[in-house]
């Protein structure tokens, strides 16, 4: 089999080879978009353009309804032929032939925008024509929903970069970006009505850079910030619509908003004043469920909506310490005027009347599983980043589902504890750990048929606390992000095969994307961050060659769960109720 990630469904390879013509001709019963038609150029090296009236067509694209929903069926011999059912079946033909291309394929445009991938310019020539091998492929994914959350909250990421994170999730097949705009520490999205979100929420004085194993807090000593326009947001939306991915926006509430309050104090319990978080983890300093508050989000989503397409706006939910609203008078009457038991229950009334205003607009509202509550529209999708237990509550629940689990599905943990992993963040997950997940539990899948909510998919998350650099962002992301991929689309998985064909063809393809994924056998020279391993605590040494052995991931068997977790770093379930980045329950 080629070294194709994900693995597709069937391959039968085929004597020969077929070799890319100059001009290569095409006749097609969809539309090729002209990101299409643009990256066949660079992939194939060749001139793409219709076939001529009466002469046969080198590549030809044909619907047969029969093909399963983004499936694609691929042939190779003396041409290449694409049988689809949808647009999106083609759009995953594409990207299966792009690696079938070769690593060129995968290799940036030279010009003065190089580091973007979709530079109009033409491919710089290989040495010899392309030349395909003969095949022929049958494929569709196993989750129609296959999702990766890119925290752009904690560190801002510079527009360029996450063009090129979405070029290359949408090369392993996966079809939707969550990005996580608004936290404590940051609110990365203009919202011209209120300028002062972005002229104060987007910067902070400082960020935490490591804790030592007693606890201590260790700060960079520099200022950080930034945001997207909504033009910046309107072209990352378009760059990824063409690519197959759907980019899904949050605004988190009534949680992880000190940002939001530090730009406009009234929004939150009794106007306290306060600065941009600089620190990780929980805080206590949550929105007022006042009347204000909910017309200002009103408004702010209606501004999210009018930048994002995608069916779902997620308004996050999660991690909502209740202590001020205990404490606030003003709060427990309004409680008391709802009719609502407890403040606890204005979390999910105040969720709902979002919900309620989203789904005005034609959308459907995305939470994280603790907005689950009878207060909350059954409409809505979870995400639901516990362990499965999260998942099967969700769907038991009523609510259509995402498998996002903390424990197998984030990819800001350590690959494995060696001192000379390049992180500070603590818990561990291992690339065979992740690719040997198997989420649809018999009790999930019970919950699932007893209410008929929907196992929507799964999706991996990239918190960013810990991820400062494009350096360390790439080295968490890859190859881990390869092998999610491939749990969320390959029907028969083999964690061998995987690394098998990692190491004979799909790794020269990351390297030609510029990618700094992490390597097999441990960090190279140039990833090593030794100071942090000083401020964390752990013990330095150079590394051997016994020692890189026993970085590699086959070399990791252990499974960590979520009980093997020393709370204190970023344990999402330590004793004290840390947040996913780690660092305590805070007061600003």
């Amino acid at each position: 089999m080629p070294a194709l990630v994900p693995r597709p469904g069937t391959v039968r390879t085929l004597t020969g080879q077929t070799r890319v013509p100059a001009v290569v001709g095409y006749s097609t019963e969809l539309s090729l978009n002209p990101w299409a038609l643009d990256s066949l150029q660079h992939w194939l090296d060749a001139h793409v353009q219709p076939a001529e009236a009466g002469a046969p067509a080198w590549l030809r694209v044909v619907r047969d309804a029969a093909v399963p929903a983004e499936g694609y069926r691929l042939l190779v011999q003396n041409g290449v032929r694409i049988t689809v059912s949808d647009a999106s079946g083609l759009t995953n033909a594409l990207h299966t032939l792009r690696q079938l291309a070769g690593p060129e394929a995968f290799a940036p445009r030279s010009g003065p925008e190089a580091e973007l991938p979709d530079v109009r310019q033409p491919a710089p020539s290989r040495p010899q024509p392309v030349v395909l091998d003969n095949l022929s492929i049958e494929d569709h994914p196993r989750f129609g929903f296959r999702g990766v959350h890119l925290d752009v909250a904690r560190h801002f990421i510079p527009l360029a970069e996450v063009l090129r994170f979405i070029d290359a999730a949408a090369a392993h097949k996966l079809n939707a970006l969550h990005l996580h705009l608004t936290d404590d520490q940051g609110w990365r999205i203009e919202i011209p009505e209120f300028p002062q979100l972005t002229s104060v929420g987007a910067w902070r004085a400082d960020s935490t850079l490591a804790y030592g194993h007693d606890g201590q807090q260790h700060l960079s000593g520099r200022p950080h910030g930034g945001y997207y326009t909504a033009a910046d947001l309107r072209e990352m939306v378009a760059f990824a619509r063409a690519r197959g991915i759907t980019v899904i926006p949050e605004i988190d509430v009534p949680g992880h908003s000190v940002a939001a309050i530090a730009a406009y104090p009234e929004l939150g319990v009794d106007a306290p004043e306060v600065d941009v978080w600089t620190d990780w983890g929980v805080n206590d300093c949550i929105l007022d469920p006042s009347d204000y508050t909910l017309d200002f989000y009103r408004r702010v989503l209606d501004a999210v909506m009018d930048i994002f397409d995608a069916p779902i706006i997620h308004i996050g939910g999660d991690e909502v310490p209740y202590e001020r609203w205990h404490a606030s008078g003003t709060v427990r009457q309004r409680a008391a005027e709802l009719g609502l038991d407890s403040v606890e229950l204005l979390h999910g009334w105040f969720l709902g009347q979002l919900v309620e205003h989203i789904e005005a607009r034609g959308r459907r509202a995305g939470v994280w599983h603790e907005a689950v509550s009878p207060a909350l529209p059954r409409t809505a999708v979870v995400n639901a980043w516990g362990d499965t237990g999260t998942v099967r509550d969700a769907l038991a629940a009523g609510y259509d589902t995402t498998i996002s689990c903390c424990s197998h599905l984030y990819l800001d943990y350590r690959e494995c504890d060696h001192p000379e992993e390049p992180s500070a963040c603590g818990p561990l997950l291992s690339t065979e750990k992740l690719y040997d997940f198997d989420p649809l539990t018999a009790e999930v899948l019970a919950a699932a048929a007893k209410t008929g909510a929907q196992i929507t998919g799964i999706q991996a998350q990239i918190w960013t606390e810990y991820l400062d650099t494009p350096d360390i962002r790439d080295y968490h992301a890859y190859p881990r992000l390869a092998a999610f991929a491939e749990l969320a689309w390959s029907h028969c998985r083999n964690y061998a095969d995987f690394m098998q064909r990692l190491k004979s063809g799909h790794l020269t393809r990351l390297a030609a994307a510029g990618i700094g994924f992490r390597p097999l056998a441990g960090p190279s020279p140039h990833q090593l961050r030794p100071e942090l391993a000083v401020l964390c605590g752990r013990q330095a040494e150079r590394m051997t060659d016994a020692s890189a052995h026993r970085l590699a991931p086959a070399a990791v068997p252990q499974r960590v769960g979520l009980e093997d977790l020393a709370p204190g770093k970023c344990d999402p379930h330590g004793a004290a109720k840390l947040g996913r980045g780690g660092g305590a329950t805070g007061t600003v």
